[in-house]
């Protein structure tokens, strides 16, 4: 990164001398300045910091060696403030601009993309409750609509002829013996209702006092068919999922979070979906969970929210992008976003105090509409640097080598 500014401040410098020289007749005549080097001023410096090269995060108080490469630590004075005066007129042709470092109201805003799931709680199995035969399929396909008490299929099973015998018999038995005989027609009707025949399956028995053969099965609820184990004249049994019919009234949507904004996510925060297949903006809904466990791969966990789906535009495996509010950071300290330099070290900005620029390491929070919040470093109201810090930045990175080396690399 050094090595960057170098070569950037020797290419620069006779563009700057060029600019200089033509703003020269427009500019108020000031004491001359050659470049933004001209006048220096070095603070006193701070207790030296040892750092490798190579891993700028390990750093310690004294010399030695780094504990992942090997190689000497380097002296480095993190707290050597470096001041690099630059007059008004140098200022202007560099095309420098500033900003106050004021209090403002960021809000936690976070853009990501979710897919489109079934929920998990609109899926419905269909099994039998004794062993037989598919007589009659209805459903051939999967993808299939159906509706509730559409027909599903209709089966033979042994056991259920035999119960069905059994109920008409005590259905006989207790129409000649009244109330003494209730009891054996209560557990005969039980025992069908638990091989699986319903209310209605039931009543026509009673009525038409024939047992079916075949025995039908229903939907339970609107919906699409997303699995399919069944065919014409299959042997089935209690154990078998035969069909799985999901209602597609609500979909869920699944959306990533990264970890860096974990701290944002709360249940019942606001969310916008957009649908762009169907130039659909602007769809309200809310995070109903947060799952737990960080993805070990993109470092991001997973946030829930529920969508109705009634007329069926969403379809499961959708990316639709997905926009979460966060609420409001009130009152904190911000700079733009564009004044923060980022290095190995931390971040920093250069500070502009009157014709005097100087580097300042701050630390940072929350980012959100191009500013940075700032927790440490930086009083309200300091003038940040936002058009044309890299040059300040490379010159004072010089300003703090050895003067021989400086030399050389100027030379």
């Amino acid at each position: 990164m050094r090595t960057f500014y170098f070569i950037t401040l020797l290419l620069l410098q006779p563009a700057v001398a060029v600019l200089a020289q033509d703003h020269s007749h427009h500019l108020p005549q000031a004491a001359p300045a050659a470049s933004p080097a001209a006048q220096q001023s070095v603070l006193p410096q701070a207790t030296p910091l040892y750092v490798c090269p190579m891993h700028p995060h390990i750093q310690q108080g004294e010399s030695g060696n780094c504990p992942i490469c090997g190689m000497e630590l380097v002296q480095q004075r993190q707290q050597q403030t470096t001041a690099v005066d630059v007059n008004g007129a140098m200022q202007q042709a560099l095309a420098i601009r500033t900003e106050a470092a004021a209090p403002r109201t960021l809000w936690r805003f976070i853009e990501s993309f979710a897919q489109v799931q079934y929920p998990e709680d609109a899926i419905h199995h269909s099994h039998i409750r004794a062993e037989g035969w598919i007589e009659q399929l209805y459903v051939r396909s999967l993808g299939q609509r159906v509706k509730a008490g559409e027909k599903l299929f209709s089966y033979y099973a042994p056991d259920l002829l035999v119960a069905q015998d059994d109920y008409l018999q005590a259905l006989s038995v207790s129409k000649q013996n009244g109330e003494r005989s209730s009891s054996l027609l209560k557990r005969a009707e039980t025992r069908l209702r638990l091989l699986g025949l319903t209310d209605n399956d039931i009543t026509q028995l009673q009525q038409s006092r024939q047992s079916q053969y075949q025995i039908t099965v229903y939907a339970h609820q609107d919906g699409v068919v997303t699995m399919l184990n069944v065919r014409d004249g299959m042997y089935i049994s209690p154990g078998d999922t035969l069909l799985e019919i999901t209602s597609l009234a609500k979909v869920w949507l699944l959306a990533d979070v990264a970890q860096a904004q974990q701290s944002w996510l709360r249940e019942g925060m606001s969310a916008e979906v957009d649908i762009p297949s169907h130039q659909i903006t602007g769809i309200e809904t809310r995070v109903d969970f947060i799952y737990p466990a960080l993805d070990a791969q993109s470092r991001s966990s997973k946030v829930r929210m529920t969508v109705d789906n009634k007329q069926q535009l969403l379809q499961p495996n959708m990316l639709l992008p997905v926009r979460l509010y966060g609420g409001p950071l009130r009152d904190v300290l911000a700079v733009p976003r564009d004044a923060v330099l980022l290095s190995g070290n931390g971040s920093r900005v250069i500070v502009k105090d009157g014709d005097s620029f100087s580097v300042r390491h701050i630390t940072t929070g929350s980012s959100a509409q191009g500013y940075v919040q700032v927790l440490t470093g930086l009083h309200q109201g300091e003038q940040v640097v936002v058009s044309g810090q890299f040059l300040l930045d490379a010159q004072a990175s010089l300003s703090q080598l050895p003067q021989s080396t400086a030399d050389s690399h100027q030379h």
